[in-house]
């Protein structure tokens, strides 16, 4: 018996088809055989804030800040110390020759610098504010690794929106498919419609294999940040709805906020530090006293006298002006940074608040009006083509538009989450509820 080339091709795209939905019954006979042992075994589900926790309790980016600030508390208290005394023997007057130390003469004597110009009180206050700089890159650490969590944790709502959406973009091909096979059968249409439904229903399987691999991987990237090894195949389930479009504050109220930013008061910090390093070097350029005290004793005659010293170098040549030049140049240096920073985060804080407001508008007009109509469009050809009334291709121009507005959708709500983490970062904490 012979077929045509056209009859031929459906038997093979068919076959392919059961193929791949064996496949698909198989790979999840597999995965529900083991139910019991992966539920048993599985984590429990990780809502935003637990992960913000766990990542905070075990990321080893914030133990260096910790460390960071530990290394400037010594700093500080090493400022306050005073110069050591120092202690010299002499002996003079040995005769080598004849009588040894008969005739010498030993000498004890005990040296003490003292420091003038305000040398350790100007040492403690740069050394304190260094510490608050080394506590406020700590801040500044926290920060970066909560937004890093928080746009993690998106990552993983928007990769598993994504295989929902794949997921249902199958099944109502799965169910076209059933229809056009139906409508083949009866000889109602043509078997390359039937070739192009399975067609269509390959593909949409491509693309659920596609979206739950991406979600592993956002998943694995999440799990990372709280120390379990990337390549874990461990299951993750997190508690969230990325279609809820939160409201934030207006833009007047998040600039009130802003000064919240680590980077914000940190400029007040490094310019101070620099003020406080010009104060070192003034002080430096100021000699310091060194007063020396001994005891000299005479072995021949049996005298004893006490010898008192006090020196200190002549500023003639180096009065430390490069030093203190150089320094007070830093305090400008400094100034201008915090403003550009400044300034650099109310532009920034602007252009995340406009992007909030046309990624919220858009996300709302897709599913108040586009989402809604691509259904219904989509109900109406499936309907149609059941009674006869639309070709297949109106359908699958329907079911492509249907899929297109859901994945419309996901981009819009990825884009008011991403906006809001960003405005986030930029004040230093949360607006909205965990």
């Amino acid at each position: 018996m012979t077929f045509s080339p056209v009859f031929s091709a459906v038997i093979a795209v068919t076959f392919l088809g059961s193929l791949l939905c064996r496949a698909d019954v198989v790979g999840a006979a597999s995965s529900g055989g083991g139910t019991a042992a992966v539920s048993a075994a599985a984590p429990a589900p990780v809502d935003r804030a637990q992960a913000i926790a766990m990542a905070l309790d075990a990321h080893p980016r914030l133990r260096s800040a910790e460390a960071a600030s530990r290394a400037a508390v010594g700093r500080l208290q090493q400022s306050a110390a005073r110069p050591n005394p120092e202690i010299e023997a002499e002996v003079e007057d040995v005769d080598l020759g004849g009588d040894g130390f008969a005739a010498s003469t030993a000498t004890l004597r005990a040296a003490q610098v003292v420091e003038l110009g305000g040398k350790r009180a100007a040492r403690r206050q740069a050394a304190a504010l260094d510490l608050d700089l080394a506590r406020r890159d700590t801040d500044r650490a926290r920060v970066e690794l909560v937004a890093e969590v928080k746009d993690r944790f998106r990552e993983v709502l928007v990769a598993r929106e994504r295989t929902r959406t794949a997921v249902l973009s199958r099944d109502l091909a799965a169910t076209v498919r059933d229809t056009v096979a139906e409508r083949v059968r009866s000889g109602k249409v043509s078997p390359v419609a039937l070739i192009k439904a399975d067609v269509e229903l390959a593909g949409r399987r491509v693309e659920v294999q596609r979206a739950e691999r991406s979600l592993a991987a956002a998943a694995a990237a999440l799990r990372a940040l709280w120390g379990e090894p990337p390549v874990d195949a461990g299951t993750l389930e997190v508690i969230g709805d990325l279609r809820e479009i939160p409201a934030v504050p207006d833009l007047e109220a998040l600039m009130a906020l802003l000064p919240r930013h680590p980077a914000w008061a940190r400029g007040e910090s490094e310019e101070g530090l620099a003020r406080a390093q010009v104060a070192v070097e003034r002080a430096a350029a100021v000699p310091d006293v060194t007063l020396s005290a001994g005891l000299a004793h005479s072995r021949e005659d049996r005298a004893e006298a006490i010898e008192v010293a006090v020196s200190f170098p002549l500023p003639l040549f180096d009065r430390n002006r490069g030093a203190i030049a150089a320094a007070i140049a830093e305090v400008d240096r400094a100034r201008a940074d915090q403003a550009a920073t400044r300034l650099a985060l109310r532009s920034d804080l602007v252009s995340q608040w406009h992007e909030y407001q046309a990624a919220a508008a858009e996300a709302r007009a897709v599913r108040d009006e586009i989402l809604p109509g691509a259904r219904k469009a989509f109900d109406t050809a499936a309907e149609a083509y059941r009674s006869g009334r639309l070709e297949y291709l109106d359908v699958l121009d329907a079911q492509q538009t249907l899929a297109d507005a859901e994945r419309h959708g996901i981009e819009a709500l990825d884009a008011v989450h991403r906006s809001i983490g960003a405005l986030e970062r930029l004040v230093g904490g949360n607006l909205i509820q965990d």
